[in-house]
C-alpha cells in the first residue's frame, strides 16, 4: 500500500507538471467513457432492466402467431381472444395468476381540464400478477373487473401530474366519461404496462365474446418447478388441441402457434437489434480512444528515457516501472471516467427527456447503480488497455543504452514508431468500421426520403378523438363528426377535412375479406386487409388519388347499401385481373359494394411495403368506430390551425379533448425512427472516430519528424527537394492507413450484415457508401499527415545537423 499510494502521488505531481498533455488525455478518455455510460443507461434502462417487477423472468406474455393471416412474427399486443385466454387459464399447469386486458382510452375530469388517457380494461388484479404491491391502496378483484364496478387504479406518474400526489385520492371519486369513478389504488413508480395511466374493470365476462374477436393480451407468472421451455411445450399441446377442435370453423387455426416469452423480452425484442449495433458502436470508439491514448503516451515515453534508465540505476525492477506507468494511466483513466460521469450526467437527462416523450416505450434512463459500476468497470479496463503497451515499452529502457547519444536512441524511436503505426493502423481501422455503419445508415435515411409515401405529407395536420359510448351513440357519433367536419371546413386556410379510422404509418385494424375469386389467391393464405372507416372527405385531405370509380359522398348514410373503396393492393389482391367496380366483398359478416379504387400509400410506414386495405364509409356504420382521426389539410403551417380546431370540438362538447396531436410529417419521421436514430447516433460517433484517428495520425506523423530531424536535414542538405520531402513522410504515414482501410472496410461490410434490419434498400456491402468513406478517411489522412510534412521539407538543414 505504501508504495501504491507512492506511485499515485508521482502519477498526481506528473499530471500537474504537463498540464496540457494531461488534458487532452483527460478529455479525449471522458468522451469515450461518458460515450459508454450514456449508452449502457439507455441499454441498461430500456433493454436489461426496463421494468421494476421481482423476479422479471418468471412473469410472462403469451404471444401468437398465424400463417394462415400472414403472420411472420409472434404478436403480443392485441392478438389473443378471450376464449383462448380462458383456455390459457383454465387449464395450463406451467401458468399461474393469468389475467387479461384490452387497450383503449378514457376521459379524465382533472379540475377544470379534460384529458384523455390510455387506458386498460382489465380481467382479473394485475398487481398479484406482478407480484408488486400498489404504492397506495389495493387492485380491481376478479368480481370487480367481470361485474365492472366503477372503480379505477391511477399510475404513479398520472397521480402526480395531474393530482398533485394527493393521498387522499385514494378512496376518493374521479370522473370519467362523465361518471364517477373510485380511486381503490394507485401504482408504483415506474410499473406502467404498455404506457397505461389507468386501469379500469373490463364490464363483462370473457365467455361473451366471439372466438375471432382477437384484441387482448395476457401476462401470468411460471408457477414454480417450471421454467419457460416447460411453459412453451405446454403451449404447443394447447394450440394444436385448439386446432384439432375448432379449425373447421376458423380456418385460421391451422398451423398456429401459442408460444411464451418474458414479459421483458416481448416488449423489447424489436429494440434488441439497435441496442446490440449502438453498444457495438460505442464499445469501438472506447477502443479507438485506448489506441489514441496509448499512441499519445508512447510519444510521451520518449522524453521519458534518461528518468527511466535513472530509476533502473537506481535498482527499481522492470515490474516496478511497469507497476509505476500503470499507476499513472490508471490515474488518468479514473480522471477520465468521473468527467465522463459528468458529461454522461447531461447526456443521459437529455436522453430521458427525449425517451419520456415516446409512447409505449418501456422502462425510463437514468445513472443508476447498475450504471455507474459499468462505467468503473470501463475506466480500469481502458486504463489498462491504453497503459500496457506504453508501460511494457518505457520499462524495457536499458540503462546504458539511455545514457548514449542519439544512434542508440534512434534505434527506440524507431521501436516506438513501429508501435505508434499499428496503434494508428488499429485507429483506421475501427474508425472505418463506425464510418462505413454510419455511411450505410445515412444511406438509407437519404432512400426513405426519397420514398413516395403515396399522399401529399406538407400542410397536413392530424389528431384523435374518443367520444365516450356512455355519452354517445351510433346516430349521435355521426352527428358530431359531421358538425365538426363542417365547422373546420369553414375556417381560414383550411383546404380540405377528413375523418378515418387509421391514416398511412398508424395501422391496427386488419380483418379476413373474402370475395368470389377468394379461391384464386395463393395456396395456404387466407385474405387479409387493413379495414379502415372513413367519412367523405377522407381522400382529398390525405391527398391519395381516386384511380377508377368514385369516392364517398353525402348519399352513403346510414341505410344505404353499404359500400367500400381498395386500394390498388387490396383490387390485385382480390379480383385478380378483373375490374371489382360493382363487385362485392365481403368481411366481419357484411357485404359491401366496391364503388373506387385509390391509390395505394405506405400505410404501415415507408420502410415497409403497402398493405392490402379496404376502407368502409363511417357514416353507414358509426357505432363500430366511436375513436377517429381527424385530418386537416391547411395552406400553411399545419400546427397554426390548431387553437381554432380546438374551439370548434369545444363548441360542440367542451368535455372532449383532443390528443396524438402531430403533423403527416412528423408521422412519417416517427415511422422510421429506429433508421433515424441509427444514423443519428453513428454519424456522431464515425465523426468522433474520424477526428480522432485524425488525431493519432498527425501525432505519429509528427512524432516521426521529430525522431528523423537529422535524416531529413541531411537529405535537404544534399540537395533534397521540399516536395520531396514533403512527398516521402506523406507516403510513409500512409503505409499504416492504407492496411488499416483495407481491414475496416472489410470489417465495415461484416457490421453492415449485422444492420441489416435497419437498412432500407441499401446492401451491407453498397460500393457508393464503401468508396465514399475510403475517399473522405484518405483525404483526411492525407492532410492530417501533410501538416507535419510540410514542416519537415521547411527544415534548416544546418540547425537539424547539429541537434542531438
Amino acid at each position: 500500500m505504501e508504495t501504491l499510494f507512492q506511485d499515485l502521488r508521482f502519477a498526481l505531481r506528473g499530471l500537474t507538471k504537463n498540464p496540457m498533455f494531461s488534458t487532452v488525455i483527460v478529455f479525449t478518455l471522458a468522451l469515450g467513457i461518458g460515450a459508454n455510460t450514456i449508452i449502457y443507461s439507455v441499454v441498461d434502462g430500456l433493454i436489461l432492466n426496463p421494468f421494476p417487477f421481482p423476479d422479471p423472468d418468471g412473469l410472462v406474455a403469451v404471444g401468437t402467431q398465424y400463417p394462415k393471416l400472414g403472420g411472420e412474427d409472434l404478436r403480443f399486443i392485441e392478438h389473443l381472444a378471450p376464449a383462448e385466454f380462458i383456455d390459457i387459464r383454465d387449464q395450463s399447469t406451467t401458468l399461474e395468476k393469468v389475467v387479461a386486458w384490452d387497450m383503449g382510452n378514457r376521459q379524465v375530469s382533472m379540475g377544470d381540464i379534460t384529458e384523455n388517457v390510455f387506458t386498460g380494461f382489465w380481467w382479473g388484479d394485475a398487481f398479484e400478477t406482478l407480484e408488486m404491491p400498489p404504492l397506495l391502496g389495493r387492485g380491481m378483484t376478479l368480481e370487480e373487473t367481470i361485474r365492472g364496478d366503477p372503480v379505477a387504479v391511477l399510475s404513479h406518474r398520472l397521480w402526480s401530474t395531474a393530482f398533485g400526489e394527493d393521498p387522499s385520492l385514494v378512496g376518493g371519486k374521479i370522473m370519467m366519461n362523465g361518471n364517477p369513478y373510485t380511486v381503490v389504488g394507485i401504482m408504483p413508480p415506474r410499473a406502467l404496462l404498455t404506457g397505461m395511466d389507468l386501469w379500469i374493470p373490463m364490464g363483462v365476462a370473457p365467455e361473451v365474446y366471439a372466438r375471432n374477436r382477437r384484441q387482448f393480451q395476457i401476462i401470468a407468472r411460471i408457477r414454480e418447478g417450471h421454467t419457460l421451455e416447460t411453459v412453451n411445450t405446454e403451449l404447443e399441446g394447447l394450440a394444436r388441441r385448439t386446432e384439432q377442435a375448432y379449425v373447421a370453423e376458423f380456418e385460421e387455426y391451422d398451423g398456429w402457434r401459442l408460444e411464451a416469452d418474458t414479459w421483458t423480452g416481448a416488449n423489447v425484442r424489436t429494440l434488441k437489434p439497435a441496442a446490440l449495433i449502438l453498444m457495438g458502436a460505442v464499445g469501438f470508439v472506447l477502443l479507438l480512444v485506448c489506441s489514441n491514448v496509448a499512441s499519445m503516451l508512447l510519444a510521451r515515453s520518449a522524453g521519458r528515457r534518461r528518468e527511466m534508465a535513472v530509476r533502473r540505476a537506481l535498482g527499481a525492477g522492470r515490474s516496478r516501472l511497469i507497476y509505476q506507468l500503470l499507476t499513472e494511466s490508471l490515474t488518468l483513466a479514473v480522471v477520465g471516467g468521473v468527467l465522463g460521469i459528468g458529461m454522461a450526467w447531461f447526456g443521459v437527462q437529455a436522453v430521458a427527456n427525449i425517451i419520456a416523450g415516446i409512447p409505449f416505450l418501456p422502462g425510463g434512463v437514468e445513472l443508476n447503480m447498475r450504471v455507474m459500476v459499468f462505467t468503473a468497470a470501463v475506466s480500469m479496463l481502458a486504463g489498462v488497455l491504453f497503459g500496457l503497451i506504453p508501460a511494457l515499452q518505457g520499462s524495457h529502457t536499458a540503462v546504458s543504452g539511455a545514457l548514449q547519444t542519439e544512434g542508440t536512441a534512434s534505434t527506440h524511436g524507431a521501436g516506438r514508431l513501429r508501435l505508434q503505426s499499428i496503434f494508428v493502423g488499429v485507429e483506421v481501422a475501427l474508425a472505418l468500421i463506425l464510418l462505413v455503419g454510419g455511411g450505410l445508415a445515412i444511406n438509407s435515411v437519404i432512400r426513405l426520403n426519397a420514398v413516395d409515401p403515396g399522399f401529399e405529407e406538407e400542410g397536413l395536420l392530424t389528431m384523435r378523438l374518443t367520444l365516450p359510448r356512455e355519452q354517445y351513440d351510433g346516430p349521435a357519433v355521426d352527428a358530431f363528426f359531421q358538425t365538426l367536419q363542417e365547422g373546420i371546413e369553414a375556417l381560414p386556410g383550411v383546404q380540405a377535412v377528413g375523418i378515418g379510422s387509421q391514416l398511412p404509418t398508424i395501422a391496427f385494424s386488419f380483418g379476413r375479406v373474402t370475395t368470389e375469386f377468394t379461391q384464386s389467391l395463393e395456396e395456404g393464405q387466407l385474405p387479409v386487409a387493413m379495414l379502415t372507416l372513413a367519412r367523405p372527405g377522407y381522400f382529398g385531405a390525405l391527398g391519395v388519388p381516386l384511380q377508377r370509380g368514385r369516392v364517398f359522398n353525402d348519399l352513403d348514410v346510414a341505410g344505404s347499401p353499404l359500400v367500400a373503396l381498395l386500394n390498388e393492393t387490396a383490387a390485385r389482391m382480390l379480383f385478380p385481373d378483373q375490374d371489382p367496380i360493382g363487385r362485392m366483398v365481403t368481411t366481419e359478416g357484411q357485404s359491401l359494394e366496391i364503388i373506387g379504387v385509390v391509390g395505394d400509400t405506405r400505410n404501415r410506414g415507408v420502410d415497409r411495403e403497402t398493405t392490402a386495405e379496404m376502407f368502409a364509409n363511417h357514416r353507414q356504420v358509426p357505432q363500430f368506430s366511436n375513436q377517429l382521426f381527424l385530418l386537416v389539410r391547411t395552406a400553411g403551417d399545419p400546427l397554426s390551425i390548431l387553437p381554432a380546431v380546438r374551439a370548434q370540438v369545444q363548441a360542440i362538447d367542451p368535455d372532449q379533448p383532443v390528443y396524438a396531436i402531430r403533423t403527416a410529417e412528423q408521422l412519417m419521421e416517427s415511422s422510421t425512427g429506429t433508421h433515424r436514430l441509427a444514423a443519428r447516433v453513428l454519424s456522431v460517433f464515425a465523426a468522433f472516430a474520424l477526428i480522432l484517428a485524425a488525431v493519432g495520425i498527425y501525432a505519429v506523423v509528427s512524432f516521426s519528424v521529430g525522431e528523423r530531424t537529422r535524416e531529413i536535414g541531411l537529405r535537404v542538405a544534399l540537395g533534397a527537394k521540399g516536395s520531396q520531402v514533403r512527398s516521402l513522410v506523406v507516403r510513409r504515414a500512409l503505409v499504416p492507413v492504407v492496411f488499416g482501410s483495407l481491414v475496416g472496410l472489410a470489417g465495415g461490410i461484416g457490421v453492415g450484415r449485422l444492420m441489416e434490419g435497419l437498412l432500407f434498400n441499401v446492401s451491407p456491402s453498397d460500393p457508393v457508401t464503401l468508396v465514399s468513406v475510403a475517399g473522405l478517411f484518405l483525404a483526411v489522412a492525407m492532410i492530417a499527415s501533410y501538416i507535419p510534412a510540410l514542416r519537415a521539407s521547411r527544415l534548416d538543414p544546418v540547425a537539424a545537423l547539429r541537434d542531438d
